[in-house]
């Protein structure tokens, strides 16, 4: 076999000739690997995705061209990017089989799907097929598994191998792969449940820090959101007061306005949520929520109900003063907790 990995430098910064499994973890830089095609069983490969924008596609697309890819298997289920390859390379096959990442069991269907589409391709001795999901971590190594251990590899060898070249996999889904195999080859459910226990122990015995495999990719992927949580806060606090100290503007002032931010944040959050649910052509104009409008006021009514039925306290006969004391409250709490969310949406995966 004479490709990656035999080939791939272990990381872009690492200044070692190492190969990648013998890598401590601080040595492998996950942005480096996330679209590097890798050769994991004889011209089959584990990659991450096409770029979204146009100049980044058309760059990685050439590399896997140049690589000698004639077939690509997509399992993203996010995402397809079928159109766009047809228009670039017409003579790619492109085969779009998309799967959830969240962790729960993927159904044999889609193991059968996915092979299928890689042993079909595999069976022309001048085809390469590349699998890829969003980052090559999960969904695109355990597919390519499956498909090592139909074609005869142990599971072992085929864990080592993916693990071998391509160092940021973590091949999540592998235990499904392996009750999968077994139930195609009709095995009893002794020999099922040990290709299980198997897998399961190798990824037990050699873990990767797949949170920060992640993590390290989306900042590259979203540098705003990496901008945001190296940001110093405390020292931009300090600034804020430096500014206020010197007459600039006053601190309280600029407390007030950032609060102000936030609770139009949350009504035009639920302003959308509403027009979604009731549908925006059925409301009329004349009624028709701005982004200025006052469509949160309804969310802290709900939730201050919510809090006096927990206490048994009737929300209709508070008194005037009570009750807006209380929707004040709400409506501060949920203020505070914007900038918070807002800072954490760049996390979910």
């Amino acid at each position: 076999m004479t490709g990656n990995r035999k080939t791939i430098p272990a990381g872009d910064d690492s200044g070692t000739n190492l190969h990648p499994s013998e890598l401590p973890t601080e040595l492998i830089d996950p942005a480096a690997w996330w679209r590097r095609p890798c050769e994991v069983d004889d011209r089959l490969y584990v990659c991450g995705d096409l770029p979204s924008d146009s100049e980044g596609f058309q760059r990685v697309l050439g590399e896997w061209l140049e690589a000698g890819i004639t077939h690509i298997v997509d399992v993203r289920s996010e995402w397809s990017d079928a159109d766009r390859v047809a228009d670039a390379a017409p003579d790619l096959t492109y085969t779009w089989l998309g799967t959830h990442d969240d962790g729960g069991i993927q159904e044999a269907a889609w193991f059968d799907a996915g092979v299928d589409a890689i042993t079909m391709g595999l069976g022309d001795p001048t085809a390469r097929v590349l699998v890829h999901c969003h980052m090559g971590v999960n969904r695109a190594p355990s597919l390519a598994f499956a498909a090592m251990i139909e074609l005869g590899r142990g599971v072992e060898e085929a864990l080592d191998a993916i693990r071998s070249a391509r160092p940021i996999a973590a091949i999540a889904y592998a235990a499904d792969a392996a009750r999968w195999f077994g139930e195609r080859r009709s095995m009893d459910g002794e020999s099922v449940q040990t290709a299980c226990d198997r897998t399961r122990a190798w990824l037990a015995a050699n873990p990767v820090a797949t949170g920060w495999i992640i993590s390290r990719i989306r900042e590259v992927e979203h540098p705003e959101v990496a901008k945001m949580a190296t940001a110093d806060w405390d020292a931009g606090l300090e600034e804020l007061r430096d500014l206020s100290d010197q007459g600039t503007r006053d601190f309280e002032d600029l407390v007030d306005h950032n609060r102000e931010q936030a609770r139009n944040l949350i009504q035009q959050w639920y302003e959308l949520q509403a027009g979604d649910l009731i549908g925006f052509e059925e409301i009329p104009d004349f009624i028709r929520p701005e982004p200025t409008d006052r469509i949160g006021a309804v969310v802290v009514e709900g939730l201050a109900q919510s809090f006096c039925e927990i206490f048994d306290i009737d929300h209709d006969v508070l008194g005037t003063e009570q009750a807006e004391r209380l929707h004040a409250q709400v409506l501060e709490v949920l203020a505070q907790g914007v900038p918070i969310g807002l800072s954490a949406r760049g996390e979910g995966s």
